[in-house]
């Protein structure tokens, strides 16, 4: 007796911990910070890198109860809702993604911080001059982005508070004494050498319009990648696709309208209906891409942040859900089958 409920508690763990790696908590890259006053940065990874683009939102997932105890495997379930749990998880990934791209925008503003008036708020008005605007600018990000969401210690989380002029002046300068150079060291550790690898998921909607004759579904890929960063925090970044390979170049030179080209996705009629019935009608493409940041100069902290991207392998791995655990095939970038 005591052998066999050791051997069930045994199995049930080892799925509650399949499900746990499945499901993010050990997919994921945590940016630490120096020190405990400001927050650690969680972003959901695949296979080890960053996951930009659609990310998990921890909803439709169950440990599958007949999954093998040994294997990672989980059971996606379409139409379910997140519990607690889950839902905590989706609030740190979004919070992550936010907060990285804080760090970023210092990381890139750094040259910037000079301009910074370190003993006085700075006000806008149409007399100041560079320097000045600069200023401004550089305290509005400060104090109204990055002192909210990355810090913890209250001398600098309050840094935008205060009940008038003088209560708001000397929390500024306390979040300046104690705060800029961990927040302006921290952020060198992202984008090490001006480059990172990573990976992007974008949806694939096959909805309806099955090609009989051909069999299969003509799909739209965005080669534009503007969904890396979050729009509204932060200041303005564009990442643009740079060709590096031959075939990245033949793809750039089939760019439809919107930026994206159009490809051809077999699939066999009798998987098409199956994905109508069980109301499949997005499939996830993931892709293994390389960020660097342009060497276009900025001439003013208001100035967008430009990168540039390329792909690190031609291949496409093509999922049923967005959690990547159902593979459904994989196609090359390098002999797609392009609508003219």
């Amino acid at each position: 007796m005591i052998r066999s409920g050791f051997s069930v508690f045994l199995m049930v763990a080892a799925v509650l911990h399949s499900f746990a790696q499945i499901a993010g908590t050990d997919e994921l890259i945590t940016h630490r910070p120096p020190s405990d006053n400001f927050v650690s940065i969680n972003l959901q990874a695949y296979k080890g890198l960053p996951r930009f683009g659609v990310v998990d939102s921890y909803k439709n997932q169950v440990p599958s109860t007949n999954a093998d105890p040994r294997s990672n495997a989980v059971r996606p379930v379409r139409g379910g809702g997140r519990n607690p749990g889950q839902l905590k998880k989706n609030k740190m990934v979004n919070t992550g993604r936010i907060n990285f791209s804080l760090l970023v925008n210092l990381k890139y503003l750094t040259p910037f911080m000079e301009d910074l008036d370190k003993d006085r708020l700075t006000f806008l008005s149409k007399s100041l001059t560079e320097k000045q605007s600069n200023s401004a600018y550089l305290q509005r990000f400060l104090l109204n982005q990055v002192a909210p969401n990355l810090c913890l210690d209250r001398a600098c989380k309050n840094a935008n508070q205060g009940k008038n002029e003088f209560e708001r002046q000397r929390n500024y300068k306390t979040f300046v004494n104690t705060c800029i150079d961990p927040l302006l060291e921290w952020c060198q550790d992202v984008f090490k050498n001006d480059e990172l690898s990573a990976y992007h998921v974008s949806a694939l909607n096959i909805g309806g319009n099955y090609d009989f004759g051909n069999k299969g579904y003509w799909v739209h890929h965005y080669l534009s990648l503007n969904d890396i960063f979050p729009f509204k925090q932060g200041g303005r970044k564009r990442v643009t696709f740079e060709p590096v390979k031959p075939y990245e170049s033949q793809l750039l030179g089939k760019l439809a309208r919107g930026k994206s080209i159009n490809f051809f996705l077999p699939m066999d009629e009798q998987t098409a209906e199956r994905f109508k019935k069980e109301g499949i009608n997005r499939l996830y493409l993931v892709k293994k891409i390389k960020l660097q940041h342009s060497d276009k100069g900025m001439d003013a902290p208001t100035d967008p942040i430009d990168f540039n991207y390329s792909h690190e392998s031609s291949d496409m791995e093509i999922y049923t859900e967005e959690a990547l655990v159902s593979h459904f095939r994989t196609l090359s970038l390098d002999n797609l089958i392009l609508k003219n």
